[in-house]
């Protein structure tokens, strides 16, 4: 997460500095804009190593437009947009920067490669997105975008966009991610086919339904759930005092020596 400060105070796009941080990419400050100043730092060090990513991808919300879909970036596509016909007419360009959004298309029900735009407009000139293809060098970098309003096509259509769906997005972001990989390096990373097919079942085996719209991972629930005590009460502290001063103020409670659960050292008092 690249706007964390933002975030946990309930912004969207911009961080306490009052600044919409995916606009900051061509000259981020140090001071104003740490996440991405470090981030580029990180892609530009990948780039001198001679170890560019495969892909680039910057998650978002759009609070508009529906379904789930990529912003890229194509110079010929670009020029088709601006009606700068006299260069385009003989520019080759490869077009391996679709091929991801394809294969989204084809796995993930919520992803539409109708609403994929691959135009580099002036206005984005300073976003994530743009900058790691112009100034970095990575070919399939991206944007992603996910609706806050809901989808108009596939099996979610007309329905709300919930944790369960935004997570299968997720996975299928994943098996595309492979799929890409062996499609473009095929002999360094020739995989067996049966590999693509198991997101399906690794989504039914390690994730439980608890409700329509969310699923929770079996090693995300926490340990003595069944102990885990929030109706604590203020005489609990008077003891808490007893113990350590009986204890010589030394006391360091050990779970692993007293075979005690968190909700039996330590209550939590709620304001």
């Amino acid at each position: 997460m690249l706007n964390p400060d933002g975030v946990i105070n309930g912004n969207h796009r911009c961080s306490l500095s009052g600044e919409d941080l995916n606009r900051q990419w061509q000259n981020p400050n140090p001071d104003l804009h740490p996440t991405i100043y470090h981030a580029k730092g990180l892609l530009q060090y990948l780039s001198a190593i001679k170890r560019l990513p495969l892909v680039f991808c910057d998650y978002h919300g759009h609070s508009r437009k529906k379904n789930v879909f990529m912003y890229g970036c194509s110079i010929k596509e670009t020029m088709w947009h601006t009606n700068v016909s006299a260069a385009s007419c003989d520019l080759i360009e490869d077009l391996g920067y679709r091929t991801l959004p394809k294969i989204l298309s084809q796995r993930a029900p919520a992803f539409c490669m109708g609403s994929c735009s691959f135009v580099v407009e002036k206005s984005k000139e300073s976003t994530a997105r743009v900058v790691v293809w112009r100034e970095i060098g990575v070919q399939r970098s991206y944007t992603m975008e996910s609706t806050l309003c809901g989808c108009d096509q596939g099996k979610y259509k007309g329905l709300q966009i919930g944790t369960r769906e935004l997570e299968e997005m997720g996975a299928k972001f994943c098996s595309g991610l492979l799929r890409l990989k062996r499609l473009t390096s095929p002999l360094e990373y020739n995989l067996p086919p049966s590999l693509f097919d198991t997101e399906n079942d690794f989504i039914e085996s390690s994730c439980k339904v608890t409700s329509p719209t969310t699923y929770l991972m079996e090693e995300d629930e926490p340990r003595f759930l069944e102990e885990v005590d929030y109706s604590a009460e203020s005489s609990d502290e008077p003891e808490a005092e007893a113990d350590l001063a009986n204890n010589g103020g030394d006391f360091e409670p050990c779970l692993q020596e007293e075979g005690l659960s968190d909700s039996e050292t330590t209550r939590t008092r709620l304001p």
